[in-house]
Protein backbone atom coordinates (compact mmCIF):
# COMPACT_ATOMS: atom_id res chain seq x y z
CA UNK A 1 0.00 0.00 0.00
CA UNK A 2 1.38 3.64 -1.01
CA UNK A 3 0.54 6.49 1.28
CA UNK A 4 1.03 10.50 0.95
CA UNK A 5 3.81 11.03 3.91
CA UNK A 6 1.90 13.50 6.67
CA UNK A 7 2.91 14.45 9.72
CA UNK A 8 2.04 11.07 11.69
CA UNK A 9 4.33 9.45 9.39
CA UNK A 10 6.66 11.75 8.54
CA UNK A 11 9.34 10.62 11.37
CA UNK A 12 9.21 6.65 10.21
CA UNK A 13 9.76 7.88 6.84
CA UNK A 14 12.53 10.06 7.35
CA UNK A 15 14.41 7.08 9.51
CA UNK A 16 13.69 4.85 6.63
CA UNK A 17 15.47 7.20 4.13
CA UNK A 18 18.95 7.92 6.57
CA UNK A 19 21.39 6.73 5.15
CA UNK A 20 21.19 5.90 1.63
CA UNK A 21 21.59 7.42 -1.11
CA UNK A 22 18.52 7.54 -2.77
CA UNK A 23 17.13 8.21 0.36
CA UNK A 24 19.46 11.37 0.93
CA UNK A 25 18.08 12.84 -2.05
CA UNK A 26 14.55 12.65 -1.08
CA UNK A 27 15.42 14.03 2.46
CA UNK A 28 17.30 16.96 0.91
CA UNK A 29 14.17 17.65 -0.84
CA UNK A 30 11.89 16.92 2.19
CA UNK A 31 14.00 19.20 4.62
CA UNK A 32 14.19 22.14 2.12
CA UNK A 33 10.35 22.04 1.07
CA UNK A 34 8.33 20.39 3.66
CA UNK A 35 5.20 18.06 3.00
CA UNK A 36 2.55 21.00 1.99
CA UNK A 37 3.66 22.19 -1.32
CA UNK A 38 1.92 20.69 -4.18
CA UNK A 39 4.99 20.59 -6.46
CA UNK A 40 7.22 18.79 -3.50
CA UNK A 41 4.67 15.14 -2.80
CA UNK A 42 5.87 12.18 -1.03
CA UNK A 43 5.21 9.10 -0.16
CA UNK A 44 5.68 5.39 2.27
CA UNK A 45 4.90 2.00 0.41
CA UNK A 46 3.66 0.05 3.34
CA UNK A 47 3.70 -4.18 3.66
CA UNK A 48 1.00 -5.73 5.20
CA UNK A 49 2.95 -5.74 8.91
CA UNK A 50 2.55 -1.95 8.49
CA UNK A 51 6.45 -1.70 7.90
CA UNK A 52 7.80 0.96 5.03
CA UNK A 53 9.52 -1.04 2.60
CA UNK A 54 9.75 1.62 0.00
CA UNK A 55 9.98 5.80 -0.13
CA UNK A 56 8.98 7.63 -3.12
CA UNK A 57 9.63 11.84 -4.21
CA UNK A 58 8.30 13.65 -6.66
CA UNK A 59 9.92 16.99 -7.22
CA UNK A 60 7.32 18.32 -10.58
CA UNK A 61 7.63 15.62 -12.42
CA UNK A 62 11.35 13.70 -11.47
CA UNK A 63 10.46 10.91 -9.02
CA UNK A 64 13.26 8.76 -7.05
CA UNK A 65 12.67 5.95 -5.09
CA UNK A 66 14.04 5.00 -2.34
CA UNK A 67 14.37 0.86 -1.03
CA UNK A 68 16.73 -0.76 0.85
CA UNK A 69 15.54 -4.19 0.44
CA UNK A 70 12.57 -6.33 -0.29
CA UNK A 71 9.68 -4.35 -1.30
CA UNK A 72 6.22 -4.12 -3.89
CA UNK A 73 8.08 -3.39 -7.28
CA UNK A 74 4.63 -4.26 -9.26
CA UNK A 75 3.00 -2.03 -7.32
CA UNK A 76 5.84 1.00 -7.43
CA UNK A 77 6.52 0.75 -11.15
CA UNK A 78 2.43 1.13 -11.50
CA UNK A 79 1.93 4.09 -8.98
CA UNK A 80 5.50 5.70 -11.09
CA UNK A 81 3.68 5.14 -14.67
CA UNK A 82 0.27 6.83 -13.46
CA UNK A 83 2.10 10.05 -11.98
CA UNK A 84 5.11 10.54 -15.19
CA UNK A 85 4.20 7.40 -17.66
CA UNK A 86 7.28 6.81 -19.46
CA UNK A 87 9.65 9.02 -17.93
CA UNK A 88 10.33 6.61 -14.93
CA UNK A 89 12.03 7.12 -11.89
CA UNK A 90 15.92 7.31 -10.29
CA UNK A 91 16.14 3.81 -8.08
CA UNK A 92 18.43 0.59 -6.95
CA UNK A 93 19.00 -1.40 -10.04
CA UNK A 94 17.25 -4.83 -9.22
CA UNK A 95 18.44 -8.22 -9.86
CA UNK A 96 18.52 -9.86 -13.70
CA UNK A 97 18.54 -5.72 -14.81
CA UNK A 98 21.19 -3.63 -16.55
CA UNK A 99 21.87 -0.57 -14.95
CA UNK A 100 21.89 3.13 -16.27
CA UNK A 101 24.54 4.12 -13.80
CA UNK A 102 26.90 3.24 -11.10
CA UNK A 103 26.10 4.31 -7.54
CA UNK A 104 29.71 5.08 -5.96
CA UNK A 105 30.57 5.63 -2.17
CA UNK A 106 33.93 7.41 -0.67
CA UNK A 107 35.86 4.81 0.95
CA UNK A 108 38.92 6.24 1.37
CA UNK A 109 40.08 9.46 0.29
CA UNK A 110 43.07 9.88 -1.92
CA UNK A 111 43.27 12.81 -3.66
CA UNK A 112 43.95 15.87 -1.32
CA UNK A 113 45.15 19.40 -2.62
CA UNK A 114 44.82 23.38 -2.22
CA UNK A 115 41.07 24.29 -3.41
CA UNK A 116 41.46 28.16 -2.17
CA UNK A 117 40.32 29.26 -5.02
CA UNK A 118 37.17 26.99 -5.09
CA UNK A 119 34.07 29.29 -4.22
CA UNK A 120 31.60 27.63 -2.15
CA UNK A 121 27.83 28.53 -2.53
CA UNK A 122 28.61 31.10 -5.63
CA UNK A 123 25.02 33.05 -7.09
CA UNK A 124 23.25 30.28 -8.70
CA UNK A 125 23.38 32.16 -11.58
CA UNK A 126 27.10 31.39 -11.74
CA UNK A 127 26.46 27.79 -11.55
CA UNK A 128 24.01 27.72 -14.34
CA UNK A 129 26.45 29.78 -16.78
CA UNK A 130 28.42 26.81 -16.43
CA UNK A 131 26.13 23.98 -17.31
CA UNK A 132 24.52 25.95 -20.12
CA UNK A 133 28.09 25.96 -21.08
CA UNK A 134 27.44 22.01 -21.15
CA UNK A 135 24.55 21.73 -23.11
CA UNK A 136 24.85 18.91 -25.80
CA UNK A 137 27.79 16.99 -24.25
CA UNK A 138 25.64 14.96 -22.42
CA UNK A 139 24.95 17.62 -20.22
CA UNK A 140 20.88 17.96 -19.48
CA UNK A 141 20.40 21.34 -18.51
CA UNK A 142 17.07 22.40 -16.61
CA UNK A 143 15.34 25.07 -17.70
CA UNK A 144 16.80 28.51 -15.64
CA UNK A 145 13.04 29.07 -13.69
CA UNK A 146 13.19 26.00 -12.20
CA UNK A 147 16.98 25.35 -11.37
CA UNK A 148 16.52 28.68 -9.57
CA UNK A 149 14.01 28.52 -7.25
CA UNK A 150 14.75 25.25 -6.40
CA UNK A 151 18.17 26.00 -5.39
CA UNK A 152 16.83 28.99 -3.27
CA UNK A 153 14.99 26.57 -1.56
CA UNK A 154 17.43 23.81 -1.08
CA UNK A 155 20.25 27.02 0.08
CA UNK A 156 17.91 28.23 2.45
CA UNK A 157 17.19 24.95 3.90
CA UNK A 158 20.86 24.21 3.79
CA UNK A 159 20.27 20.31 2.34
CA UNK A 160 22.12 21.48 -0.60
CA UNK A 161 25.86 22.46 -1.36
CA UNK A 162 27.54 24.27 -4.50
CA UNK A 163 30.85 25.43 -5.86
CA UNK A 164 32.51 27.24 -8.77
CA UNK A 165 36.07 27.57 -9.69
CA UNK A 166 36.90 31.20 -12.04
CA UNK A 167 38.88 32.00 -14.55
CA UNK A 168 39.38 36.01 -15.22
CA UNK A 169 36.53 36.39 -13.49
CA UNK A 170 34.14 33.63 -15.32
CA UNK A 171 33.13 30.70 -14.22
CA UNK A 172 33.95 27.47 -15.64
CA UNK A 173 33.35 24.51 -13.56
CA UNK A 174 30.94 23.87 -10.78
CA UNK A 175 29.47 21.15 -8.95
CA UNK A 176 26.66 20.13 -6.23
CA UNK A 177 25.74 18.15 -3.55
CA UNK A 178 22.54 17.46 -1.78
CA UNK A 179 22.79 16.75 1.78
CA UNK A 180 21.27 15.18 4.71
CA UNK A 181 22.24 14.73 8.42
CA UNK A 182 24.98 12.17 7.67
CA UNK A 183 24.80 11.59 3.92
CA UNK A 184 25.81 13.95 0.83
CA UNK A 185 25.47 12.59 -2.81
CA UNK A 186 27.22 14.15 -5.45
CA UNK A 187 24.69 15.21 -8.47
CA UNK A 188 25.99 17.80 -10.87
CA UNK A 189 29.56 18.06 -11.53
CA UNK A 190 30.65 19.56 -15.33
CA UNK A 191 33.23 22.16 -16.94
CA UNK A 192 32.84 24.22 -19.58
CA UNK A 193 34.11 22.22 -22.69
CA UNK A 194 36.91 24.61 -23.57
CA UNK A 195 37.71 23.85 -19.91
CA UNK A 196 38.09 20.70 -19.18
CA UNK A 197 41.78 18.77 -18.94
CA UNK A 198 42.95 21.11 -16.56
CA UNK A 199 42.04 20.29 -12.87
CA UNK A 200 39.49 22.13 -12.26
CA UNK A 201 36.87 19.37 -12.06
CA UNK A 202 39.42 17.67 -9.44
CA UNK A 203 39.44 20.91 -7.49
CA UNK A 204 35.59 21.54 -7.36
CA UNK A 205 35.05 17.58 -6.01
CA UNK A 206 37.84 17.86 -3.72
CA UNK A 207 36.59 21.38 -2.55
CA UNK A 208 32.84 19.62 -1.87
CA UNK A 209 34.61 16.66 -0.02
CA UNK A 210 36.17 18.72 1.88
CA UNK A 211 33.05 20.74 3.26
CA UNK A 212 30.95 17.04 3.73
CA UNK A 213 33.88 15.70 5.69
CA UNK A 214 32.42 13.38 8.23
CA UNK A 215 29.22 12.56 5.91
CA UNK A 216 29.12 9.04 4.16
CA UNK A 217 29.65 10.50 0.50
CA UNK A 218 28.11 9.56 -2.22
CA UNK A 219 27.64 9.71 -6.28
CA UNK A 220 25.90 8.61 -9.47
CA UNK A 221 27.62 8.13 -12.44
CA UNK A 222 27.81 7.08 -16.03
CA UNK A 223 29.99 3.69 -16.09
CA UNK A 224 32.14 5.72 -18.32
CA UNK A 225 33.36 8.08 -15.34
CA UNK A 226 34.06 4.98 -13.03
CA UNK A 227 37.73 5.82 -13.10
CA UNK A 228 37.56 9.60 -12.59
CA UNK A 229 35.79 9.25 -9.52
CA UNK A 230 37.87 5.92 -8.39
CA UNK A 231 41.28 8.13 -8.69
CA UNK A 232 39.26 10.25 -5.27
CA UNK A 233 38.63 6.98 -3.70
CA UNK A 234 35.02 6.24 -4.72
CA UNK A 235 34.33 2.74 -4.65
CA UNK A 236 31.15 0.83 -6.77
CA UNK A 237 28.39 -0.30 -4.57
CA UNK A 238 25.85 -0.75 -6.85
CA UNK A 239 23.83 0.58 -9.64
CA UNK A 240 21.27 2.78 -10.50
CA UNK A 241 18.26 2.87 -13.44
CA UNK A 242 16.59 5.70 -14.40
Amino acid sequence: MIKLIENENLEVAKAYCTGDPFGCRILAALNAYGIDKPFALFWAQYDESGEITAVVSRLDTAMTICAKGEYDTEEIDCFVQSMVGDMGALRPVRSGEAATGLIMRLAERRINENTSDVEINPEISDLYTVMEECAGTGFEVPPFDAFYGDMIYRKKAKTALSAIVRVNGMPVSCGAMHLSDNTAVLVMCASAPEHRGKGYTRRVVNALLDKTEGRDIYLMCLPCLHDFYEKFGFATVGGFIY
